[in-house]
C-alpha cells in the first residue's frame, strides 16, 4: 500500500512539474516562417522599412530558413538599412551575406553599396580595401564603376557655375 501512496506522490510531483513549465514557459502561437516572412513583405510593401527588417531579423533569428535563401534575406535587410541610411547597418548585413556565401557578395549592387556605404562611414581606407576586393573577385565590376563615373556630370563644375550667378 506504502509503494501505491508514494507512486501516487511521485506522479502529483512530476504533474505539478508539467503544470509550472507551461505556466512559465507557454507554447508559442503556431506561427509559421512563412507568415514571418509573409508579414515583413507586407510592411515592406506598406512603407514600414524598419519594422519589416526586424521582422526579417526574427525570420532569421527564430525560423529554419533554408541555407540558400539566408544570404538574400541578409541582403534585403542591407538594403533597407542602406535606403535608410544607417550604413553601419547595411554593411553588417552585406558582410553576413557574404560570409554566408562569398560567391553571393558580386551580385546585384552588394560591392557598390558596401563601397559607398564605407565611404559614407568615413571608412576611406576600408572602401578603397573593399573595391580592390570586389574588383579583384569579379573585374567587371571596375569597368561598371568607371562607366557610372564617365556619366555622372562633374559637381565642381556646377559649384563654380553656381558661384558665378550669385
Amino acid at each position: 500500500m506504502s509503494k501505491i501512496i508514494s507512486l501516487i506522490q511521485i506522479l502529483c510531483f512530476i504533474l505539478l512539474l508539467l503544470i509550472a513549465y507551461r505556466l512559465y514557459f507557454p507554447p508559442k502561437a503556431n506561427w509559421t516562417a512563412e507568415q514571418q516572412r509573409a508579414l515583413a513583405i507586407t510592411l515592406r510593401t506598406k512603407g514600414l522599412d524598419l519594422q519589416a527588417a526586424k521582422e526579417l531579423q526574427k525570420y532569421l533569428s527564430d525560423y529554419p530558413v533554408p541555407v540558400k535563401e539566408r544570404p538574400g534575406v541578409c541582403v534585403t535587410i542591407g538594403n533597407i538599412y542602406y535606403d535608410k541610411l544607417d550604413f553601419a547597418n547595411a554593411v553588417a548585413y552585406y558582410y553576413r551575406a557574404e560570409a554566408l556565401d562569398p560567391t553571393f557578395a558580386n551580385d546585384k549592387d552588394v560591392p557598390r553599396r558596401v563601397v559607398d556605404s564605407l565611404t559614407k562611414l568615413g571608412r576611406q581606407k576600408e572602401a578603397a580595401a573593399a573595391r580592390k576586393r570586389y574588383t579583384a573577385l569579379d573585374p567587371s565590376l571596375d569597368q561598371k564603376e568607371e562607366v557610372k563615373n564617365e556619366k555622372e556630370p562633374e559637381k565642381p563644375a556646377q559649384d563654380e557655375n553656381l558661384k558665378e550667378e550669385k
